[in-house]
């Protein structure tokens, strides 16, 4: 076998996975469809995402990029604000996070995950996917060249997220009865002057339509 588990996806889901099963002592080998650092939409961490880190063993390598600390959300609407703050909980756990550029956050978890010990192959995506063999996943890749080329692992962990790599292939989606919806994004420079301003906490802000 070409390692004992095979992670479809590297983004913070299969890197943090590729991670603590390499601290495990198991070979793990992570193929991703693009090429990092890549855009991508999502920088919104919630506390629970540290623990996740710190059990990983990765807080350290995200602590070093100094990503903009966050404690709490603020949410506006019809000239009204309020706030909730993370801290301010009854459970034990973690009560601050992080806003992050997803582009690097991503590179950084795989990268620690790399120096861990596990291998990230880069522009591999997955057409095929095989688990007749009991004991013996199998995975079909084509690389950025055009070569294809088959995996075989113990075991497939799909942390391919949005992508849905094995659903689609393994035809195991459901239709949905919802209907579709548009997401609008965009990126705006802070120019807010007011002394006061809480930049610790994210601001949601409801449109008036």
């Amino acid at each position: 076998m070409d390692t004992d588990v095979l992670i479809i996806g590297a983004g913070p889901a299969g890197s943090v996975a590729a991670q603590m099963l390499n601290r495990l002592g198991h070979k793990v080998v992570i193929l991703e469809s693009q090429q990092f650092p890549r855009f991508s939409i999502g920088e919104s961490l919630l506390p629970q995402c540290m623990a996740f880190l710190e059990a990983a063993d990765m807080l350290d390598a995200v602590g070093a990029e100094n990503f903009q600390f966050k404690n709490g959300a603020a949410f506006s609407h019809a000239g009204k604000l309020t706030e909730f703050d993370f801290r301010q909980k009854f459970t034990p756990g973690w009560g601050t996070t992080f806003q992050v550029p997803r582009g690097r956050f991503d590179q950084v978890l795989a990268d620690t995950a790399e120096r861990s010990g596990a291998t990230v192959h880069y522009r591999h995506k997955i057409v095929g996917a095989d688990f007749q063999t009991p004991g013996q996943a199998r995975l079909t890749s084509v690389d950025a060249d055009g070569i294809t080329r088959e995996w075989t692992a113990r075991m497939v962990l799909d942390a391919s997220g949005f992508g849905r790599v094995l659903p689609r292939l393994l035809e195991l989606e459901t239709p949905s009865s919802l209907p579709a919806r548009q997401a609008l994004f965009t990126h705006i420079e802070d120019r807010i002057t007011t002394e006061n301003y809480d930049r610790d906490k994210i601001l949601i802000a409801i449109h008036p339509e």
